[in-house]
């Protein structure tokens, strides 16, 4: 068992509880939206949770580039107090907002809760090397991923559970103060860096560049100066790409297709995001900690095969769709027990499991490399890059599955069309790294 330090415990909860209280969040009001049929301004509710995710992600394409600069320009263990205080604002606004039911005002505290993330983000990559030794660096990113990936896990219960009760919410609330609280603590708890340093005295001649244009600009240079680091990032934003996509469909996949309460969006959510956990642990275990990059594109190729079952699947239930109606009528909505009892409930909640576990799997190689190839002195501000592309992904498929939904385009084609662009992007990918893919081969 590998030494870890009290500030990198600290490091470890701070992120952890911020990551729990941005996922309990925005699952719960995705939930509400969902099952109170909101609309705002002519976005009825399908769409609305697709722009949801959008407004999370606004800021990290926005003010990652200027997020990384700061990150670099000043005193780390400073900037994420100040950040885990304004979160304390943020939930204090979340509550005000749940207690009026004022969805434009829970869309803003969703936007700001992006904006605590995307902040935070280069502050915490950037405070590793500084709490741990250098021989020690690929298990203390692990412990931080992971607490990130199970931030999400529990976040997704909790937030579908919190908000199963829509007349009070007062679990929600209560939740939210208490992981904001306990994020300050350990905040607190931080052990200052030596600015003293020559290390940070360089850090510190980074200029600010307020300019949303050209601070960006500078950013994406520094990304595309090395084209390994380019496509690795690349690679990583597709992922969030089909992720934040296909997360924004589950919900609507368990009410309208399987006629569905909550606690069957939440089931499916549970297990998309314990997928996400497994794929790096038993790649880690296959192959010890070396980075195979020929799995990048089979593990996509994989994730196609079930995004099309998926699609095939709500194709057969749409035959049975009068069952289920019957089915719904006599119990209100269907349960996870009465769930389990449909022909295609199992072969969903599988391929719901092992699509998120080769993303799991896809990811991993990638994020081991970026951090293999880049200096530290860059770390902060090519993850901040990364965040832009990845926040551009993102929004883009939130704004792509909103343009579907007003379309009318049923489910069914939506993942179909999402899985032919994985294709597409697979074959990119085996192209790039066609060299690394046959010398995987005669291995």
């Amino acid at each position: 068992m590998k030494k870890i330090s009290k500030d990198l415990w600290s490091l470890f909860w701070t992120q952890f509880f911020g990551a729990l209280n941005d996922n309990v969040f925005k699952n719960a009001l995705i939930i509400l939206i969902t099952y109170q049929g909101v609309s705002l301004m002519g976005i009825n509710s399908n769409a609305l949770v697709a722009l949801s995710g959008g407004v999370f992600i606004a800021p990290f394409f926005f003010l990652s580039a200027t997020s990384g600069q700061i990150a670099d320009r000043f005193e780390k263990t400073m900037l994420v107090k100040i950040i885990k205080k304004f979160e304390i604002l943020i939930v204090l606004l979340a509550i005000w907002g749940l207690y009026q039911k004022n969805y434009p005002l829970l869309l803003l505290v969703l936007f700001l809760f992006g904006l605590h993330s995307t902040f935070f983000g280069p502050l915490k990559y950037s405070l590793i090397p500084n709490y741990t030794k250098t021989d020690n660096l690929v298990f203390s990113n692990a412990l931080i991923s992971s607490g990130t990936f199970i931030a999400i896990l529990v976040g997704t219960i909790l937030g579908g559970m919190a908000a199963s009760d829509q007349k009070n919410l007062w679990a929600l609330k209560f939740l939210l103060v208490l992981f904001a609280t306990l994020g300050l603590m350990f905040a607190n708890r931080l052990t200052p860096l030596n600015t003293e340093t020559n290390e940070d005295v360089v850090l510190q001649s980074t200029k600010v560049d307020w300019n949303f244009w050209t601070s960006t600009r500078d950013i994406l240079k520094l990304v595309f100066k090395n084209s390994m680091v380019g496509i690795l990032i690349i690679g990583l934003s597709w992922f969030w790409f089909l992720g934040a996509g296909l997360l924004s469909l589950l919900p609507l996949l368990s009410k309208n297709i399987f006629h569905a309460n909550e606690n069957v969006a939440t089931m499916m959510l549970f297990t998309f995001t314990l997928g996400m956990g497994a794929g790096p642990f038993v790649l880690e275990r296959l192959t010890k900690g070396k980075v195979f990059r020929a799995f990048i594109p089979l593990s996509l190729i994989a994730m196609s095969f079930f995004v099309f079952d998926i699609s095939l699947v709500i194709n057969l239930i749409s035959r049975q769709s009068s069952v289920l109606s019957i089915l719904s009528s006599m119990t209100g909505t269907i349960g996870i027990d009465n769930f389990f009892q449909l022909k295609m409930s199992h072969r969903i909640i599988v391929d719901l499991f092992f699509l998120s576990f080769f993303g799991g799997i896809f990811t991993v190689p990638q994020f081991a490399e970026l951090q293999r190839i880049t200096s530290s002195q860059e770390l902060s501000r090519i993850i901040a890059g990364n965040n832009i592309i990845n926040a551009l992904a993102m929004v883009s498929v939130s704004v792509m599955i909103m343009i579907f939904h007003q379309m009318g385009f049923n489910l069914s084609v939506i993942f179909g069309v999402l899985g032919v662009c994985n294709m597409v992007m697979s074959i990119v990918l085996i192209f790039y790294y066609r060299q690394e893919f046959n010398k995987f081969w005669r291995f």
